[in-house]
């Protein structure tokens, strides 16, 4: 990447997300191609006139929920072109997959240049006269690329109904004139590229001149604010299939949970209800049709943001802060409190019985320091279990906070002991394990599966 940026250019999420989408481009000369042509063209505007340019780039930022739906058109179009079983599918879904991308990306990203020239695209002007307004910039090689995507015999064939599959001849018929299907899907695919490359220039180019760029005082569209969950799922290492938003919902689309990868996802819905204050109810909608969606809603994620609050910088806020996650998605999942209560207070007691057994050799050589450490960790249990109990009412809600008092009498007594004694401390979360293993959870298809 070194004929694009300089190695002492610091990578941010979003440039390194340009970059990766860059190296993995399938067509790599095309594309490499046009995001020089248009970092370049970006830079030079920046350097000549930087207000103008930043008021267009952020007036093109600002179609990005255009953008993202004309995206998912293009992917179902593609879908259905890879599954379908004739030809003549294939060939409506090519035909529609072409229309989107000219009359969309092409059109977009022409508008874009156009204006960083210093000219202006008329308000629903066609693909004609825009490839015309590309094809008179003589001195630009980005416009005379942008203008060699646009076919408008075949838009127009298109927009005209005016095509069919030919299944004697096996051939598309645009216009009466035979085409090839795959020639179209390729030209499809070809612009695609280039108005990718585009983007991908133009994240260069900001990156670059960072002096020179001016941000607006516009919030942030929900496009926007869907990235920084994605980037917040993926900084928790935890994988997103698809997200949705539908009103103050976000439902994101994982792979099945398993005991392995519970603590993970509640992670990641942690740092992404910070990342995005604003959803109401969250929602990890797992692959298998017969296993439910774990949802937590403004409640239980303000109680678990509050366990966590105070410990992003010095140690994980897991499992403690999963504790009054957890006691909110089995409520939304129609578990009965009793039930709730009793996977909560497996959960903390063999959290602390684990931390114990783990830190026992330790103890057992007098160490000062795995004492502090599981003193340290009994109380963040403790804690959690207190604001896992006040989701729940009545005998579900004493259970939690009996058991997070016995916890915290139980440190309190042995803070004065010396570390040895530890080894056999905490005998109460022996007994609530014994009592309350193994830990039922409705998101597994296994419900007998237990979690300790």
């Amino acid at each position: 990447m070194r004929h694009l940026i300089d190695d002492s250019l610091p990578l941010t999420v979003k440039l390194l997300h340009h970059l990766t989408m860059l190296a993995v481009s399938d067509r790599p000369l095309v594309a490499h191609r046009t995001t020089l042509l248009a970092r370049n063209l970006v830079a030079s505007r920046l350097e000549s006139n930087p207000e103008q340019t930043c008021s267009v780039i952020a007036q093109h930022v600002s179609r990005e929920p255009e953008m993202l739906f004309s995206h998912r058109g293009q992917v179902s179009y593609w879908n259905t072109y890879t599954h379908a079983e004739h030809q003549e599918e294939k060939a409506r879904a090519v035909m529609d997959l072409y229309r989107a991308v000219l009359e969309g990306d092409v059109k977009r990203t022409a508008t874009v240049v156009m204006e960083l020239m210093g000219k202006t695209v008329p308000q629903g002007a066609s693909l004609s006269t825009v490839r015309n307004m590309l094809s008179a910039e003589d001195d630009q090689p980005l416009c005379k690329l942008l203008a060699s995507t646009i076919r408008s015999e075949w838009r127009n064939a298109n927009a005209h109904e005016d095509f069919h599959w030919d299944p004697v001849n096996n051939v598309l018929l645009l216009s009466g004139q035979s085409s090839d299907l795959e020639q179209v899907l390729d030209a499809a695919v070809h612009a695609l590229t280039v108005c990718h490359g585009f983007e991908h220039g133009v994240a260069v180019a900001y990156a670059q001149n960072p002096s020179l760029i001016t941000w607006g005082s516009e919030g942030p569209n929900h496009v926007s604010r869907d990235l920084s969950i994605a980037q917040a799922a993926g900084e928790a290492r935890f994988p997103v299939l698809d997200l949705r938003r539908q009103g103050n919902l976000m439902r994101l689309d994982i792979a099945d949970l398993s005991i392995e990868t519970l603590r993970e996802a509640l992670r990641a819905l942690l740092r992404s209800a910070m990342a995005d204050p604003g959803v109401e109810r969250w929602e990890l909608r797992q692959t298998s049709p017969d296993r439910i969606s774990l949802c937590v809603d403004r409640s239980g994620m303000s109680a678990g943001l509050q366990v966590a609050e105070l410990l992003w910088g010095t140690m994980d806020p897991l499992p403690f802060a999963s504790l009054p996650l957890l006691t909110n998605a089995m409520a939304l999942a129609g578990e009965h409190e009793e039930a709730t209560a009793s996977v909560i207070l497996c959960l903390a007691a063999s959290h602390v019985v684990g931390e114990r057994d783990r830190l026992s050799p330790a103890l057992a050589q007098n160490g000062s320091v795995a004492k502090d450490e599981l003193t340290n960790i009994t109380k963040l249990i403790s804690d959690g279990v207190r604001a896992a109990a006040h989701l729940l009412d009545g005998a579900a809600q004493r259970k939690l906070l009996a058991f997070a008092e016995v916890l915290a009498g139980e440190r309190h007594r042995l803070i004065g002991a010396p570390p040895y004694e530890l080894v056999h401390g905490f005998v109460p979360a022996d007994r609530t394990l014994r009592r309350h293993a193994p830990a039922r959870l409705p998101w597994l298809t296994a419900l007998s599966a237990p979690v300790v």
